[in-house]
């Protein structure tokens, strides 16, 4: 289960992206074998199916979200603890 949400602006009910409303998911914005860690500090935002799928489909929005959970973690946490716990930067 996904810690709530870190991210700025994240809403349970609204799609982060383009702000529609229910069915969402959830989606963890550093994924892959990034997943658990994004889990445990929260960097996950709330997808419409719509989004979530243009975002797996065509990397539409992935980029953006990746920055916006390392810029989010390092003010909480600082850059070197983001390193030491993802190994990589995403900004661009």
């Amino acid at each position: 289960m996904a810690k709530k949400s870190l991210i700025p602006d994240d809403r349970e009910d609204r799609c982060y992206i383009c702000q529609r409303r229910l069915p969402l998911h959830v989606h963890h914005c550093l994924h892959g074998s990034y997943r658990k860690a994004a889990d445990k500090y929260g960097l996950t935002v709330h997808l419409c199916v719509d989004c979530h799928s243009q975002l797996h489909d065509k990397g539409i929005f992935d980029p953006e979200l990746e920055e916006i959970a390392q810029i989010t973690f390092e003010r909480v946490y600082g850059k070197d603890e983001f390193m030491r716990v993802f190994g990589k930067s995403f900004r661009r």
